[in-house]
């Protein structure tokens, strides 16, 4: 074995360090390729570009070790079995099994020293390496300042800078945390810049803890320095990454930034790294020995390939997984170790595979498909486009090529599967054409067609369906499947078109009631079919012919072509529309309507012809509408046509229209919704209309908007209304364009509102504009705003043991302002409301106990708006307390609280508010009481000071059942409760049982004492639900009910809704629907019990009869005598409405083309 291993060694020493030094200048290229325009732009070097790549050169090293390990053991073993030396050592007793022990000692040594690299050299080189970037290639005299990411500064100091500014050198948004034994402290601040005696913090704020988390100390600074132990450049702009530390370091980062409670999965993915990238040597020499013996690569420059595919599959694994675990997307501590972890088990199974018979075995069909594979993707260079062909077995014979199970082709998109497959060969070996046998399934794009045989002619990139079957995607009220059978159908390869002959196509699921037989059906996916020589057929029996059948296969563009007969009033009419669409996206679309009068044999026609072309961001339409005999209202015009295609904006339009016969003509504008970031503009509109005589009638402009905003994070600006509106004023026929232009009428409206928000302040309010001009002269001009900016902050608390005491400050500044900016109106003059109010208040908690006190003083500095209000001086106070006991199962809390008018001096101090607020909570044989009290007091007499109202709500929790009562006891008043407001609530599981009522207490009667019940219920039983509510109201002589019951497993749900009023009337409505409403039936009816009058108002019920739905409406009376009001019934496909056949009020229509 010594000398096994020490052949080896001599083997494998010269191939590992060339595909080591390899790597090492791939790598070295590629670096030098990122940073080729830097390097140019700065005039780097070359010497520095050595000294560049001499920093690097460690890492490189390390992550080429594997590189070179698996290189080597290809490159070796390869030797060995080419010299038959492999079958030598196997003569000799030495089993391939043990040959893999000398590459495991070299790599298993090899990982010992990647560590070692890792750990040691490699830390300090990479910070070296960035150093030297930032001084050399960028021509910084520092390294690049790391953003977001903290920086042990020394001293249990941690510093996090967000934002720097390279050109001023200022740090924005910067935190430092101090972490001690006995406290933490937080300092953050706005920004830091350097002075004259060294780095300074500005505008910031430090919170302090104590050890068990409470907050001892809370201020706010101007300027504070940044006192740490050296200097902020030295630990920001050489902070080390994670790949510049040791694993020691690493280990010490992710410990105390956990504590800190901060994100460390990036520093676990490096620590790891470190291990399992030092382990892959190791890894790489398990699976290259077995995969090499495995497969007993002979050729060195399937050793080359091999070992790239691989080293791009461990690297590129190792680097994504990383990534997923520093986004934790996996767990951080094993994503680095998953790559190690595959790779070592596939390399331990063919470990064990070696000298096995089940390798042999396994061995060669792995062989021989690899080799077919190898075959026909060879011989796709010789086709005209390239052609991927997999099977499991093939044989030439002639010029012909047989494939034989499982056979995959993909050629110019298309991708088809078959059992077997015939091959025609040119002289030159390159394939003339192909058939394809049983179980066929072609594939391109959103298509999908089955067939019994396909003839594939790769010359003329055209295949041939026997037999075929195919389905195409309608989207219509719901994604309809059109299938088509077919007895012979063509399609070129590299287009997304279809031709058939003899064919047949229906909507029809299972039972097919009906179909359309064709001649002839031109497919274009996802846009129509059009079929010629149609026959229409139910049940096997043709009842209708047509030359022509048109169905639209997208949701987008219109029918190809319709026709729509109809039969009304002895009228007979005719409405053909032809739409299409040509290849370079030019549109055409002829509408032709007819309509005869057989009894006077009189004849109107309508056409309609509209052309368009795409243009910019829309199209560009050509129209023109002709009537006869009726004249007038012919027409002919341009139109641009945007925002077709874009879903967020509806269509808008340009247009130009021209009447001869009356010589009217316009242009207008139209945008019915544009959309903007800020919001959504609306109506945007302008027109002018004229004729020889004159302009009839201007808009020059519209804009609307709503809710159009914008949010700086919970801040916003809003305009809640924006309409602008110029147009022409009384009569203009007879004016010129500038006279028009001088005597218009311009109207403005705008309403808004503001919210601003900080820590500790707020400023909002809101405005309105109105503005109306018509000439020169303004009739309307009018501001109205109300604005209010307060701050409200504690500015000393005390917290210590069951003592609570702050102290408050409260400002407030309001600004209301009105004008009217033209004289006779109300606020001609302006009118204006300032005042600023200071309010500072203590709190203190004490126990049970709470007192507080607060002054507020509100100065009045201009009044016109209001001339009441004059300047205030409030004294408020309250006392009160709150307890438990009983582990809380009883609480307890009341608060009495007075407000004081300091500024009449009369009656000083002049009470104006007295109030008591109480709760009581008893939790008892588990149910849950709770009352509630507000007590206002009537203080007109300080002498007779007594309670006016109080307001009562009580709450009881017994179990699945609770109780709930509000009212007001009016102390003063002969009747202390008017009513008792009640909701009972039961709930047992899903099921509730909710009822609302009022208890008027001094009524005498039940009817006047409860006047009415509103009951709302749910019941679920054996996975059925039933739900609704129902009413009793005015004295019980109307009643409501509504119901509804949903099957379990049942796609029907069933509902009911009746209203009675006793002696009066009865309304009643049935309904009953599927879940996706194709399906339902609709009745309501009145009945008046006093004329005895029933009438249908609605009667509707759709039903589907196989692959058709039938639909019925009609409104008729059936007493006193039946009256038909209307009807209507209509035989359609399936969720494809316009495809019907229709008679009611309006005629007979026909519409199947």
């Amino acid at each position: 074995m010594k000398k096994l291993l020490k052949y080896i060694s001599i083997e494998f020493i010269p191939p590992f360090f060339m595909g080591l030094i390899a790597f090492i200048v791939f790598v070295s290229l590629e670096l030098l390729y990122q940073l080729s325009e830097i390097i140019v732009r700065n005039n780097v070097g070359f010497s520095k570009l050595l000294i560049l790549i001499w920093y690097h050169l460690p890492y490189f090293i390390s992550m080429g070790i594997p590189v070179g390990v698996l290189f080597g053991i290809f490159w070796v073993i390869s030797k060995l079995s080419s010299a038959n030396e492999i079958i030598a050592l196997q003569t000799l007793g030495i089993p391939m099994k043990k040959l893999i022990i000398p590459f495991m000692t070299i790599s298993l040594l090899l990982s010992f020293f990647t560590f070692a690299l890792f750990d040691t050299i490699v830390p300090q080189s990479n910070y070296k390496a960035k150093e030297a970037i930032a001084r050399y290639v960028y021509q910084r005299p520092e390294a690049q300042i790391e953003e977001n990411q903290f920086v042990d500064v020394g001293d249990g100091r941690y510093l996090f800078v967000k934002q720097i500014d390279r050109e001023s050198g200022v740090l924005y948004d910067v935190l430092l945390y101090e972490v001690k034994k006995d406290y933490t402290a937080v300092f953050n601040a706005q920004q830091a810049q350097k002075g004259s005696n060294g780095w300074y913090m500005k505008n910031g704020r430090m919170f302090r803890t104590n050890k068990d988390g409470f907050l001892d100390l809370d201020i706010t600074f101007d300027q504070l320095e940044l006192d740490i132990q050296e200097d902020v450049e030295e630990f920001l702009n050489f902070s080390k990454s994670a790949n510049e530390m040791t694993s020691k370091e690493l280990k010490e980062k992710i410990t105390t930034f956990s504590k800190l409670g901060l994100d460390v999965s990036g520093l676990i993915v490096s620590y790891q790294s470190k291990f399992a990238n030092s382990l892959a040597p190791f890894v790489i020499c398990i699976l290259g020995t077995a995969l090499s013996l495995f497969l007993n690569l002979t050729s060195k420059s399937w050793s080359v390939i091999t070992t790239f595919v691989l080293v791009i599959i461990y690297q590129g694994s190792g680097a994504w997984l990383s990534a997923l675990g520093k986004a934790h997307i996996i767990n951080p501590t094993i994503s680095v170790w998953i790559p190690n972890i595959i790779f070592g088990i596939i390399g331990a199974f063919l470990f064990l595979m070696l000298d096995s018979r089940v390798s042999y075995k396994l061995l060669e069909p792995l062989k021989r498909v690899f080799s077919i594979i190898l075959f026909i993707f060879i011989g796709s260079s010789f086709f005209s486009a390239p052609v991927n062909i997999t099977s499991e077995d093939f044989y030439l014979k002639d010029d012909l090529l047989f494939l034989e199970g499982n056979v995959f082709v993909e050629y110019e998109g298309s991708t088809i599967k078959a059992d077997s497959a015939q091959g025609e060969l040119n002289e030159d070996g390159t394939i003339k054409a192909a058939t394809f046998y049983g179980n066929i399934t072609y594939l391109y794009e959103d298509i999908s067609i089955q067939a019994s045989e396909i003839t594939v002619n790769f010359k003329e990139d055209s295949a041939v369906f026997l037999n075929s079957y195919t389905i195409q995607k309608y989207k219509a009220e719901k994604e309809v499947d059109v299938r088509i059978w077919s007895q012979s159908m063509q399609k070129p390869m590299h287009a997304n078109t279809i031709e058939t002959n003899q064919t047949k196509l229906t909507t029809c699921e299972d039972c097919i009631t009906y179909y359309f037989s064709a001649r002839k059906v031109d497919i274009f996916p996802g846009y129509f079919l059009i079929a010629r020589d149609v026959v229409l057929s139910f049940f096997g029996v043709p009842v209708l012919y047509l030359p022509f059948y048109f169905q639209s296969l997208s949701e987008n563009e219109e029918e190809p072509m319709s026709l729509t007969f109809g039969y009304d009033n002895n009228e007979f009419s005719l409405l053909t529309e032809i739409n299409y669409k040509f290849e370079n996206g030019s549109k055409v679309h002829l509408s032709y309507n007819t309509a005869n009068d057989l009894a006077t044999q009189e004849t109107d026609k309508e056409v309609t012809l509209k052309y368009g072309v795409p243009f910019l961001y829309g199209s560009l339409y050509l129209f023109t509408g002709l009537n006869s005999p009726n004249t007038y209202d012919n027409n002919l015009g341009i139109m641009y046509q945007f925002f077709e295609d874009n879903k967020a904006s509806e269509i808008a339009k340009l247009e130009f229209k021209v009447e001869p016969v009356t010589e009217e003509k316009s242009l207008s504008l139209n945008i019915p919704k544009l959309k903007t970031n800020l919001g959504d503009l609306k109506n945007i509109r302008s027109h002018i209309y004229w004729n020889p005589t004159g302009f009839d009638d201007i808009l020059f402009l519209n804009v609307e908007s709503q809710a159009f905003q914008k949010k700086y994070g919970r801040s916003l600006i809003s305009l809640s209304k924006l309409k602008f509106n110029s147009h022409s004023y009384g009569d203009i026929f007879d004016l010129s364009m500038p006279e028009i232009w001088k005597t218009k009428e311009n109207k403005i409206d705008i309403s808004g509102k503001y919210n601003f928000y900080e820590t500790f302040a707020k400023m909002y309010g809101n405005f309105d504009y109105a503005y109306t001009i018509v000439a020169t002269e303004t009739t309307k001009n009018r501001l109205t705003t109300k604005n209010t900016f307060s701050y409200k902050d504690t500015l000393y608390e005390i917290d210590k043991n069951n003592f609570d005491l702050k102290f408050n400050m409260e400002d407030t500044i309001r600004f209301n302002y009105y004008n009217d900016f033209i004289p006779g109106e109300t606020y001609s003059s302006g009118k204006l409301l300032f005042n600023y109010s200071l309010k500072p208040g203590i709190d203190i908690n004490l126990g049970v106990f709470q007192i507080g006190h607060s002054l507020e003083y509100v100065k009045v500095l201009e009044n016109s708006l209001t001339p009441s209000a004059t300047d205030e001086l409030n004294y408020n106070d309250y006392v009160g307390y709150s307890f438990s006991i009983f582990e809380k199962n009883f609480t307890n809390s009341a608060r009495l609280s007075r407000s004081f008018d300091l500024t009449n001096t009369e009656n000083f101090p002049d009470l104006q508010k007295l109030d008591l607020q109480t709760q009581t909570n008893i939790n008892l044989l588990n149910t849950k009481n709770t009352l509630q009290t507000k007590t206002e007091f009537d203080i007109t007499d300080l002498n007779t000071v007594q309670p006016d109202t109080t307001s009562v709500k009580l709450t009881n929790v017994i179990g699945p059942l609770t109780h709930r009562s509000e009212f007001d006891y009016h102390h003063q008043e002969e009747n202390k409760i008017d009513y008792i407001e009640n909701r009972e609530n039961l709930r047992y599981n899903r099921n509730r049982l909710q009822l609302d009522y009022n208890l008027y207490i001094n009524e005498k009667t039940f009817a006047k004492m409860v006047p009415e019940l509103l009951t709302y219920f749910l019941i679920y039983h054996d996975g059925n639900k039933i739900y609704g509510d129902f009413d009793m109201k005015e004295e019980y002589t109307l009643y409501d009910l509504d119901i509804n019951f949903l099957e379990k497993n049942s796609n029907y749900s069933f509902g009911v809704n009746t209203t009675y009023r006793i002696s009066d009337y009865l309304k009643t409505g049935f309904r009953i629907n599927n879940r996706d409403k194709s399906e339902f039936a609709k009745i309501n009816f009145n009945y008046d019990i006093e004329d005895q009058n029933l009438n249908f108002t609605e009667f509707e019920i759709q039903k589907k009869i196989v692959c058709w739905t039938l639909n019925i409406q009609s409104k008729f009376s059936l007493l006193p005598q039946f009256d038909l009001t209307s009807f209507r019934i209509s035989f359609f496909i399936n969720y494809i409405p316009d495809k019907n056949i229709s008679y009611g009020d309006d005629g007979f229509e026909f519409g199947l083309m």
